[in-house]
């Protein structure tokens, strides 16, 4: 759970080792049941999101946490560290320096 003065962001993360050879392949995660009610509770009232990372790269999810992510969907919208350490600093301060 990251907290800042524009709000709270609880973030559930995965990673997996390495991405499917075929393009159409979904990654497969471990985000157990649990977990995924416990996402869809905590967007209700606060900030949520799940990334997932493979090799030195992820992909963030803030609304469909239960979507299937093929390769080459996460190719498309995969991000580095630093874009996701920034996005959890965009999240947690809004409108700041």
């Amino acid at each position: 759970m990251y907290s800042g003065p524009a709000g709270v962001l609880f973030v559930e993360y995965k990673y997996v080792p390495s991405l499917p050879k075929k393009a159409t392949t979904n990654i497969r995660h471990s985000l157990s049941e649990l977990q995924f009610q416990w996402l869809e509770r905590m967007k209700v009232s606060a900030n949520a999101a799940l990334i997932i990372g493979v090799e030195d790269t992820c992909i963030i999810l803030v609304d469909d946490f239960s979507a299937n992510i093929c390769k080459t969907r996460y190719i498309e919208e995969k991000q580095s560290r630093k874009e996701a350490a920034n996005f959890i600093y965009q999240t947690t301060h809004r409108n700041l320096p």
